[in-house]
C-alpha cells in the first residue's frame, strides 16, 4: 500500500509566511501562505496566527485555485 502524504507533516519552523497579494491593506483580514519546496501550501491567518493553519499537497493547492479562478459555486460568495 503506497502510503498518503500529509502536507501538515512539515515544521513550523520551516514555514515562511507571506501575505496574500489579495488581501486587501486596509481591512485587516489577511490571508497568509507559506510554500514548501515539495510544493506543500499552508493557508493562515495573519491575525490569530496560532489558530490552526489548512494544509494542501500540490495537486489539491492546484484543484484549489482553479476552482476559484474558475468561480466555483462551492468556493465563492
Amino acid at each position: 500500500m503506497i502510503e498518503k502524504h500529509d502536507p501538515y507533516a512539515h515544521d513550523p519552523a520551516d514555514a515562511t509566511w507571506v501575505k496574500s497579494p489579495f488581501s486587501a491593506d486596509s481591512n485587516g483580514s489577511c490571508v497568509v501562505v507559506a510554500r514548501f519546496d515539495n510544493g506543500d501550501v499552508w493557508v493562515g491567518d495573519d491575525k490569530n496566527p496560532d489558530r490552526p493553519h489548512l494544509a494542501f499537497n500540490h495537486a489539491e493547492w492546484t484543484a484549489f485555485v482553479q476552482a476559484i479562478e474558475a468561480r466555483d459555486p462551492r468556493f465563492t460568495a
